[in-house]
């Protein structure tokens, strides 16, 4: 009963022990999962881009609240129904979904950064706790398995597939792909590693970059002689570093839950993919050769770590650098007093073999790269270590500048910085190939994650979160997993999540694409032809074959029978005009499509021969 209009003292305390009871934790968190899930409708639904304050105004106001309310009925509906966490998982799912999302249309380093950020603190709530249960997560061998197997799918599916959708599109040139795709015609024709396209002379390409490991292609090459095969190779190759990388996860005694996790972040690490999306390169083969050496080292399987410690001498002149690294690291960290110095002179000796090579029997050796650290030009690379000792100042200065301090966070935020984390001063000589390769140079694609020389530093970077991962304490790698995961899928999409454009351009051009095919299917395969950059690769079963431009500025350029000319608008500058000269001087187009493509044919070639 009422007293003055007011309840009763009684019933007051009994209506405050029931709001003091009522889970607003999760009311919050339900309602929070519906905002998120109301917000990637909007996302969908919206007409402008979410980056714009005009995006606001296109939200239903009234939609927008129902999704909220739908979701956070059905939430507690469902908790009532499971013990199961039901709400932390449907926050963890709907923002990850949600930064993800945002993350792919909005593919800005700075943007990213933002996303990984607010996903942590969230990140950070659901794991104080475990509220996500992940702790009482049992993963069996086969599921992890499963899973592994899964990613390595997923990446050689993702990198093979639309790396070769980039050459069905003619958007893969001469350098790098048409290159390579000229140099296994030859291999399969005549054994040997010849290219006309890359420096316009009939040449070796070790005379170049001594790369015998090319050869172990060769094989499914004469089964399937096309440059889609080397496009999926590439894909393959890189996605089987992650069968050795579980077998060491293993090897120290890491979870199947844990093993998984790393797997997946190998799968998805955007330098890792990156690196192929240049076409592809022998760079490849030092992931999956380097783990492999660092397994047999791991399982003191001397023989086997010798043979795969070759194979990736094998890869190119450098290529002993990442081999030396290892040598010391088993010689100051595992004590290794036999083998460590062995590995050492072997990689030396290699190295001093193949600079001789490329020195007196090829073009020479690059150290152009390394310009910015030779203070004495006759001293050579012996200058950088002058330069390094007299003035390690500069060397700070090259490493750390804006360019490069992006580069270093999406390597190393994938994994945690965890190859930082060293409990060992020796572990340092595993860092060497990151400063020497990529962060010393002021070549620029030396420190980009879409060019080929990531793939070293990686498989360093992966054999040192495995074996500090297995020291760290629990706790710490119960918040460093999931941000693992979570950062690397953000950085996937925001760097290479783009290439999947290919297939809307396979689609959208097809028309067009097939008659630039039938055009080039019209140059006779023994005839001696040039071409603009990004035809040379779809004419690469060819013998003679130059680039256009390298020709035409050349000292003394070819003449050839077939000049072919790119049409399409915006990709060769001047294509039209210089279509018309050759006309001018008596060349016949046997082929014409607007706009695509023409194929100029000299009468009087034969005669002149």
């Amino acid at each position: 009963m009422q007293e003055n209009g007011q309840l009763p003292t009684g019933r007051k305390l009994l209506m405050l022990r029931d709001l003091k009871n009522i889970d607003w934790a999760s009311i919050g968190i339900r309602l929070l999962s519906g905002w998120f899930v109301a917000c990637s409708v909007g996302i969908f639904q919206g007409k402008v881009g979410f980056d714009v304050l005009a995006f606001v105004s296109g939200v239903n106001l009234l939609t927008f609240a129902l999704i909220i309310l739908t979701l956070f009925l059905l939430l507690t509906l469902l908790k009532k129904l499971t013990p199961f966490p039901v709400d932390a998982w449907a926050l963890g799912a709907t923002s990850l979904f949600y930064g993800l999302l945002i993350a792919a249309r909005n593919r800005n380093f700075y943007f990213a950064i933002g996303v990984i950020f607010a996903l942590s603190l969230i990140g950070y709530y659901l794991l104080r706790g475990d509220k996500l249960w992940l702790g009482k997560l049992v993963l069996s061998k086969k599921a992890a398995i499963v899973l592994i197997a899964a990613a390595g799918a997923f990446f050689a599916v993702y990198v093979g597939g639309l790396t070769t959708l980039r050459y069905l599109n003619y958007a893969a040139s001469t350098y790098d792909f048409g290159i390579f795709a000229q140099m296994f015609h030859h291999m399969k024709e005549t054994l040997l590693p010849n290219t006309t396209c890359e420096r316009n002379i009939l040449l070796s390409h070790f005379a170049i970059h001594l790369s015998p490991i090319y050869y172990l292609l060769l094989p499914g090459y004469f089964l399937f002689p096309s440059p889609i095969y080397l496009q999926v190779m590439q894909g393959l190759v890189v996605a089987s570093g992650i069968i050795p990388l579980f077998l060491l996860a293993k090897h120290f005694s890491l979870s199947n839950k844990v093993s998984a996790a790393i797997g997946v972040v190998y799968a998805l690490h955007p330098a890792l993919a990156g690196s192929c999306f240049y076409d592809i390169h022998e760079n490849m083969f030092l992931t999956p050769l380097l783990l492999w050496t660092f397994y047999f080292l791991e399982k003191q399987k001397w023989p086997l770590m010798y043979l795969f410690a070759f194979l990736t001498c094998l890869v190119k002149e450098d290529a002993p650098v990442y081999i030396a690294c290892i040598a010391l690291f088993l010689l100051f960290s595992r004590k290794e007093l036999f083998h460590g110095p062995i590995l050492l002179a072997g990689s030396i000796l290699y190295f001093g073999i193949a600079m001789l090579i490329l020195q007196y029997m090829g073009q020479g050796v690059m150290i152009g790269r390394y310009d910015n650290f030779i203070s004495d030009a006759d001293l050579g690379l012996i200058s950088v270590f002058k330069t390094l000792i007299l003035n390690p100042a500069y060397l700070i200065n090259e490493v750390f500048n804006q360019e490069k301090l992006q580069y270093m966070v999406v390597m190393l935020l994938p994994v945690a910085g965890i190859p930082l984390l060293n409990r060992k001063i020796s572990q340092l000589f595993l860092l060497i190939p990151f400063l020497l390769v990529n962060l010393m140079s002021d070549y620029p694609y030396q420190h980009s994650i879409v060019f080929q020389y990531n793939f070293g530093t990686l498989a360093f970077f992966f054999y040192l979160v495995v074996i500090n991962i297995s020291v760290l304490e629990p706790r710490f790698r119960r918040y460093a997993l999931p941000f693992m995961v979570s950062s690397t899928a953000v950085f996937f999409l925001v760097n290479v999540g783009g290439y999947t454009d290919n297939i809307q351009s396979y689609i959208t051009n097809r028309e067009q694409l097939q008659k630039m095919d039938a055009c080039l299917e019209m140059v006779p395969e023994d005839a001696m032809v040039q071409a603009t950059g990004y035809l040379v690769p779809k004419l690469s079963n060819r013998m003679v074959l130059y680039d256009y431009h390298y020709n035409q500025e050349s000292e003394s350029p070819h003449e050839t029978e077939y000049v072919v000319l790119d049409l399409r608008p915006g990709r060769e500058k001047g294509a039209e005009e210089k279509m018309e000269e050759y006309i001018e001087k008596g060349y016949e187009a046997t082929a014409y499509e607007e706009d695509l493509v023409v194929i100029l044919r000299n009468p009087q070639y034969a005669e002149s021969q």
